[in-house]
């Protein structure tokens, strides 16, 4: 009976091993980047919410990082990569197919900045948009956001790779360093031990409408499928709305968001396919 019982376990095994299937997203550009933990977690969610209608699935890491203009490329032809959580650009939406749900609420269209420690009392006397916009911003290459400063009259210097920004902001390459209220005080964790003079500007917000969607690759159109109805199921059981407050809702009182002196720039990448008037998938305060 023994032998019986333990024939029928590994027979189970193997027939789910074999059906199972791994979703590859973007492996993170270094160890200390946490700015995906979000997303690759909440796909998770996903994958499971969805098993009973489509294969059991798990997600796994690319085999290496890649910038977002190898990204796109490797999400174009499917193999190496299949989904990635990033805001809209053209490109993107031209190429790939795209669930606009914005996974994140909007929450990274807050943008805290990053300066040194000594150019606190410069910056704070700032009383307008075009005064902030004086100082030169850092961007990463590919970042949606450069040219969206860009095209509000900010001057961006751009970096070649994540933790390099970090060096060119110490070196005063330039003199602030945008984020999303949701990066930026992990980020600030990690970051203070290789840069003591790293601080979190206490004053100044600039909101974007930025909503991050899972792009994924067109040669998968099942696994499209599958997260908007898993997202759509998740939402539905109040499943999202806990999973977003879990992340969100401590860092979005530390960041004194509330009390910031808040510009708001127009986002050139959205159009009237973005659900902006459906305020339940929004954060506003």
């Amino acid at each position: 009976m023994k032998i019986i019982v333990i024939v029928l376990f590994l027979w189970i095994f193997l027939v789910f091993s074999a059906e199972s299937e791994e979703v590859l997203v973007n492996k993170p550009q270094s160890e200390n980047d946490s700015r995906y933990d979000y997303p690759h977690k909440l796909l998770e969610m996903i994958l499971k919410e969805t098993t009973g209608d489509y294969k059991p699935a798990s997600v796994a890491h690319s085999q290496f990082a890649m910038t977002r203009d190898r990204m796109l490329l490797s999400l174009i032809k499917g193999d190496l990569l299949h989904v990635v959580a990033e805001a809209p650009k053209q490109e993107w939406l031209e190429k790939l197919l795209v669930v606009r749900i914005p996974i994140r609420k909007g929450i990274q269209g807050y943008r805290l900045f990053f300066i040194n420690k000594d150019d606190q009392a410069v910056i704070a006397k700032t009383n307008s948009l075009q005064q902030f916009m004086k100082f030169p911003t850092g961007s990463g290459v590919g970042w949606s956001t450069a040219k969206i400063m860009e095209n509000a009259g900010f001057e961006v210097v751009i970096g070649n790779n994540y933790d390099g920004l970090f060096d060119m902001l110490d070196k005063k390459r330039f003199l602030t360093l945008g984020r999303g209220v949701n990066e930026i005080i992990s980020e600030y964790n990690i970051q203070k031990k290789f840069h003591p003079n790293l601080t979190i500007e206490s004053g100044i917000a600039v909101y974007i409408p930025l909503p991050t969607y899972f792009f994924v690759s067109p040669q998968k159109p099942q696994l499209a499928k599958r997260i908007e109805t898993g997202l759509h199921k998740l939402i539905e059981k109040g499943k999202f709305e806990q999973y977003f407050l879990s992340y969100h809702e401590q860092i979005i009182g530390d960041t004194n968001l509330k009390n910031r002196k808040v510009y708001s720039i127009s986002n050139p990448n959205l159009s009237e396919a973005d659900p902006l008037q459906d305020k339940k998938l929004w954060y506003r305060f």
